[in-house]
């Protein structure tokens, strides 16, 4: 009896060690957005991948799920099932709508055409002379932004990239707003590297965060997400996951 009591005693005794050192689940909403994220490539994106290894550093373990952006967001700042949402980009809006993280990343926004049917622009005000495909709840740079607001920018929303590049390539559309490395992932992925044109001069070069709920919960997450975020390697995170990536292929 004495040997039962006994087992049974540190049979309890690691069962609450383990559950101690459980790390605590940071839950976020995002999004299909390859390369940064999206359930069929490696560790699930290079957000993904930065995002989850320095949570672990962190002390969490994180959790996502993936919807359509505009439900991404609502969840993420809604739902008692999330922590929040990324990759989202940096504006002064969102920071006030919650707990930004510090970058992740970057994200290079310019204008793709076909290569037959190229667009000549110098200023954001020359590109009023075109409807732009544009995704329904992105950030486009804060001077087309605002073009877009006051109705001086005709555009045309669609729910992905994925959407508006099949949009171009089909001529229904004469030029989107795209980021440079889902454009040539997409690209890369469907083997075209002759039809769609990237124009060298960006729209935007705007910086990726993890947007945290509003909530002290949130703050602590944020608070201690930042602490591993700056102990942490970006660049080689970000070029070991390419090489792995492309090797994979």
């Amino acid at each position: 009896m004495r040997r039962l009591l006994l087992g049974l005693l540190c049979a309890v005794t690691a069962t609450g060690s383990f559950a101690q050192s459980e790390p605590k689940l940071i839950r976020l909403a995002t999004l299909e957005w390859p390369p940064f994220t999206g359930l069929l490539l490696p560790k699930e994106g290079v957000s993904t991948y930065i995002a989850t290894t320095v949570a672990k550093a962190a002390g969490f373990r994180l959790l996502s799920a993936s919807f359509e952006w505009t439900k991404a967001v609502e969840n993420g700042e809604k739902s008692a099932s999330f922590d929040g949402y990324f990759p989202e980009y940096y504006s002064k809006e969102r920071e006030a709508a919650c707990h930004l993280s510090q970058s992740l990343g970057s994200s290079v926004l310019g204008i793709a055409t076909l290569k037959r049917n190229p667009i000549k622009w110098a200023n954001v005000s020359d590109l009023q002379a075109y409807r732009l495909g544009v995704v329904e709840g992105y950030l486009n740079g804060d001077a087309l932004d605002t073009a877009i607001k006051e109705k001086r920018q005709p555009v045309e929303p669609g729910p992905s990239d994925g959407a508006n590049i099949a949009k171009l390539r089909a001529g229904q559309i004469r030029a989107i707003v795209v980021d440079k490395n889902v454009l040539d992932y997409t690209l890369y992925k469907l083997k075209d590297n002759n039809t769609v044109s990237f124009n060298p001069r960006p729209l935007a070069r705007l910086t990726l965060h993890i947007c945290f709920k509003r909530t002290s919960t949130g703050l602590a997450m944020r608070d201690a997400f930042d602490a591993a975020l700056a102990k942490t390697d970006l660049v080689k995170l970000e070029t070991d996951y390419f090489q792995q990536m492309f090797s994979q292929q």
